[in-house]
């Protein structure tokens, strides 16, 4: 069933912007998700039913998309992974912006969950700006 196959780098963006919508505008719907995702509608809805047939999301049929508890948890946790990373490269390393938010978005994909929880343990024990300790939480609060 293809609810067990794994969930793509692609369709983990997907995610994360949903969850980023709904907190942002309180809803998500197609024509949204294809700007922010810069790409065509029709490959949303093309994405999303993958999405529903794996029980991440739900939609009516033209309505917003919504996330299933799962879903939610899973974009958050794809979220967490990015600001983590974001603030790792701007904070610790001394990246710009620009290019930190570039990176942590290929890298929140395909970093190990071992280098990950290393990754935090060391930033744990790093005198980092309190503000962006806070606002990322460094601690792997959020379950996998």
């Amino acid at each position: 069933m293809r609810k067990s196959m794994p969930v793509t780098s692609s369709l983990q963006d997907y995610l994360e912007v949903i969850l980023n919508l709904i907190q942002e505008k309180k809803t998500a719907r197609v024509t949204d998700i294809a700007e922010r995702l810069n790409i065509a509608k029709p490959s949303v809805i093309q994405a999303l039913t993958i999405l529903k047939e794996r029980g991440l999301i739900v939609q009516d049929r033209y309505g917003p998309v919504e996330l299933t508890a799962e879903g939610k948890r899973y974009a958050q946790r794809i979220r967490h992974r990015h600001k983590v990373i974001y603030g790792f490269l701007t904070q610790v390393l001394g990246v710009s912006a620009a290019a930190a938010e570039k990176d942590a978005c290929l890298m929140e994909h395909d970093l190990s969950e071992e280098t990950f929880k290393c990754l935090l343990r060391y930033l744990e024990r790093q005198d980092i700006d309190a503000l962006l300790k806070k606002e990322v939480g460094w601690r792997y609060d959020i379950k996998s």
